[in-house]
């Protein structure tokens, strides 16, 4: 019984490592133990609160739940984290036309159907996911680091998280984790602008996964890798834009709210 005050100990003083290093674990255990990502996004949420209970008990709690459910932000971000999406998706598909002097692939899923992929895509993944990503996680980085530093440091950690979802995609696995680490910089944009509320990054993230079923599944593989690609030159595209245009904001060692 010893070991848990120790573990408690850990916790409360490193509550941003902890969290981690339980998100990683319980995905991790669940998907080697039960052949596939069924609990998988759970690890994030888990992790934030169960962290977020013994470093801070109820205070901490609540927090999460106000950043989760801060809904208070210019109307401008809720059309961003839902158009942002479709041009990077659209936008991968007509590069990889161009680079293959291709016809575009057919929508997966047509008209309508898009909008019933929404609310699924929300709740299968990016509710669970970005609630501790950006409700527990970004709040708790170190405010001595630049913006670009924070991003990229979650970037790398998601994308170590997605490995295991990654490496069983087989060829896409490459451009697969690439997105998702550049993906982080585009959805941290929507995160600092949006009065650091975690529910516009689900929204964002939710659009996303809902575009990426309508668009990308349904094809062989070879044409689902260049369709991976395609997104991963997007993001790189819309995260050079965000930088450039940003630098004043995301280089500063000052963070901003």
């Amino acid at each position: 019984m010893s070991s848990l005050p120790r573990l408690a100990g850990f916790v409360t003083r490193h509550p941003l490592i902890s969290f981690f290093l339980f998100a990683y674990l319980f995905s991790w255990v669940s998907f080697f133990a039960l052949g596939g990502p069924f609990l998988f996004p759970f690890g994030s949420i888990v992790a934030a609160i169960v962290v977020a209970y013994v470093s801070g008990g109820k205070k901490a709690l609540r927090d999460l739940l106000e950043r989760c459910t801060r809904w208070r932000v210019s109307w401008i971000w809720y059309v961003l984290a839902l158009v942002v999406p479709i041009v990077l998706g659209v936008g991968a598909i007509y590069l990889v036309v161009a680079v293959n002097r291709a016809e575009p692939p057919p929508f997966a899923a047509p008209g309508a159907a898009m909008l019933l992929l929404f609310p699924m895509a929300v709740v299968d993944a990016p509710l669970w996911e970005d609630a501790g990503w950006r409700g527990f996680a970004m709040p708790r980085f170190p405010a001595n680091r630049s913006r670009v530093a924070n991003t990229a440091t979650l970037g790398l950690l998601l994308a170590g998280w997605h490995l295991p979802i990654a490496l069983s995609g087989g060829p896409v696995a490459a451009p697969y984790v690439i997105t998702t680490f550049l993906s982080a910089f585009v959805t941290n944009w929507i995160y600092y602008n949006s009065r650091q509320s975690a529910l516009l990054t689900i929204i964002y993230h939710g659009a996303a996964n809902a575009l990426g079923a309508a668009l990308f599944q349904g094809h062989p593989e070879q044409v689902l890798v260049w369709l991976y690609w395609g997104l991963a030159a997007t993001n790189l595209a819309a995260t050079i834009l965000i930088l450039a245009l940003g630098a004043n904001t995301w280089f500063s060692k000052a963070q901003h709210s």
